[in-house]
């Protein structure tokens, strides 16, 4: 199967032209749905993390609710590409974040009577997994399908900057609430927030996502992704670089309360201010990408910002003053912004729109080995802290990335 019709027909869109997608309807309501998850994603994330750590005093439980979080992704990634071929990806959509405001309310009434225990939080973290294999998969493919390929990269620099800002707005509500209320905030949240998404996903007037008929079976399907996959050098390299930046790089998410408490000595909301730095960084990096960066340049941006995140995380790692550790966090976040902006958006641009869902699919298992950095960064911590277990591992991302692009040449 050949990418190069795809390719070719991404062009060089005006700035202009890349910003009336805002004018586009559809586009704002999956945009802003995507926005509101990624809010829920976040706070819950910080909340669910200074909880376990307040009830446990473990670094590794931490690192466990936060594996259990995204172990679907790399469970049901490819599967979930698969599915959304085949059945109508609106609805997929809608369904989950239903299914997720319902499991957010629940939470919410076991927190407020005292009758939540560790194991019932990470079931939510588990659900919010799910939602998150399907929010990538999905969703980012409606979105791509209303944007159109000559808008592709800016409809990806938006999301990706919202998404961001996510990063940023999600752990200061989730700190603040935390800190006022208590996980029950957290949840009443998150409920009011999914069903407001869900309602956004319900009144798309279009629906572009009308399946084909297909007579293979799903697992001939998702074996031949993995032949294209690995046809295209481009695509391969992708996968690989954001297999090894979401095992070593970012699991450090998980151990920011850790650092926060032990090391920062912060508050919760401080934490929350910590947590939001690379989030910040992050969405002013994004806006630049969606609204300049042009094709030629995409594969560029994508390693420059690995390289980026890599040397800021590490230096993380080693400050112990609160100043300094937001200050390199935002200059990673600038990296963030162009590692997540091009992830996808050359997936997009290398893979025809036949094969995309599986190709999207499979990336998503990629992201999905997060958790198993995060154990690995849990264990370590347990043996030598967490700073220095940060700094172990994104020294290790350093080399493998080196050695990435020794191989892959393309992506110089």
């Amino acid at each position: 199967v050949s990418a190069e019709p795809a390719a070719q027909s991404v062009s060089a869109a005006g700035w202009r032209e890349r910003l009336s997608l805002l004018s586009d309807s559809n586009f704002r309501k999956v945009w802003l749905a995507g926005a509101i998850y990624g809010t829920v994603r976040w706070l819950d994330m910080l909340a669910v993390g200074v909880f376990t750590y307040e009830v446990t005093g473990s670094p590794m439980l931490v690192a466990v609710m936060v594996f259990l979080r995204l172990l679907p992704l790399i469970l049901m990634g490819s599967i979930i590409g698969v599915v959304a071929e085949r059945f109508n990806r609106r609805r997929l959509l809608l369904g989950g974040l239903v299914f997720l405001s319902i499991v957010c309310a629940i939470l919410f009434l076991l927190a407020l009577t005292g009758y939540i225990t560790l194991w019932q939080v990470g079931v939510g973290a588990v659900v919010n997994g799910f939602l998150f294999s399907a929010d990538f998969a999905i969703r980012r493919m409606l979105l791509g399908e209303v944007a159109g390929m000559r808008r592709l990269g800016a409809a990806m620099g938006l999301d990706s900057a919202t998404n961001n800002a996510t990063r940023m707005v999600g752990p200061l509500l989730g700190g603040v609430v935390y800190q006022a209320v208590g996980l029950e905030g957290t949840y009443l949240v998150g409920f009011v927030l999914s069903a407001l998404a869900a309602l956004l996903i319900a009144r798309l007037s279009v629906d572009s996502s009308a399946p084909p008929v297909r007579t293979s079976s799903l697992l001939a399907d998702i074996i031949e992704g993995l032949r294209y996959i690995r046809s295209n050098r481009v695509v391969m390299a992708v996968l690989v670089i954001t297999v090894l930046m979401n095992f070593f790089a970012f699991p450090f998410l998980g151990m920011i309360p850790v650092i926060g408490k032990d090391i920062l000595h912060l508050e919760p909301s401080l934490i929350g201010v910590l947590a939001a730095a690379d989030g910040c960084g992050a969405l002013f990096g994004a806006i630049v990408v969606a609204v300049f960066a042009q094709s030629v340049y995409y594969r560029r941006i994508f390693v420059i910002g690995s390289a980026i995140v890599l040397v800021a995380v590490f230096v993380f790692s080693l400050s112990g003053v609160f100043g300094l550790s937001v200050s390199v966090l935002l200059i990673g976040g600038l990296g963030l912004a162009g590692f997540g902006t091009m992830q996808s958006t050359l997936i997009f641009v290398e893979t025809p729109a036949s094969i995309r869902g599986r190709v999207l699919g499979i990336l998503t298992m990629c992201i999905g080995t997060m958790p198993i950095g995060m154990l690995a960064v849990g264990l370590i911590a347990d043996w030598i802290g967490a700073a220095r277990a940060i700094s172990v591992m994104t020294l290790c991302g350093m080399a493998v990335l080196t050695a990435v692009l020794v191989h892959w040449r393309e992506m110089r």
